[in-house]
């Protein structure tokens, strides 16, 4: 099967009509690897020309395929020593009301993530606190506390098995 064909964005992509071929999936797999490498770097990696790198990592950048590079910290190193997951049911499913808490959440720096979901919960957080007593602090008064909440079930990660941010890309 053709790699270019079978992965051929269609007119519906908000990336249309970039056409992803090995070249391409190859340097978007050593990104998720390697953010800070350059184009000389991942040449040499990919058996491609510098320059030809470097015009395929812009036009991979400009087509939105990249939403961004950043560091991987380590949580002890900058005083995180508690990690949790909370599940939140919500009062109301208003507009207006899913509005106001997003507004709420995006503003606590201890929420990485948030994410609605289906089932029982409505929204999952993973939060990032300096130890149980601001972990406590977080969830009674800044998202117990918010009117759009009916009830948080939290569940604190005691060891990290795996941790990526990197999509599955077979090239």
């Amino acid at each position: 099967m053709d790699r270019r064909t079978s992965l051929a964005l269609t007119d519906t992509s908000p990336h249309y009509p970039f056409i992803l071929d090995a070249f391409d999936l190859k340097i978007l797999a050593l990104w998720q690897q390697r953010g800070d490498i350059g184009p000389v770097e991942m040449g040499e990696a990919i058996h491609l020309s510098a320059s030809q790198c470097s015009r395929r990592m812009a036009a991979l950048k400009k087509a939105g395929h990249v939403r961004g590079f950043h560091a991987v910290l380590d949580p002890a190193a900058v005083g995180v020593g508690l990690m949790a997951y909370v599940l939140l049911t919500m009062k109301s499913h208003s507009p207006e009301a899913a509005e106001a808490f997003r507004a709420r959440i995006v503003e606590l720096d201890e929420v990485m993530e948030c994410h609605k979901l289906t089932g029982e919960a409505d929204l999952i957080l993973k939060v990032a606190t300096r130890d149980l007593a601001s972990f406590n602090q977080l969830l009674s008064h800044r998202i117990l506390a918010a009117p759009e909440v009916a009830t948080a079930r939290s569940s604190i990660i005691l060891d990290e098995v795996k941790s990526t941010t990197a999509l599955p890309i077979r090239v």
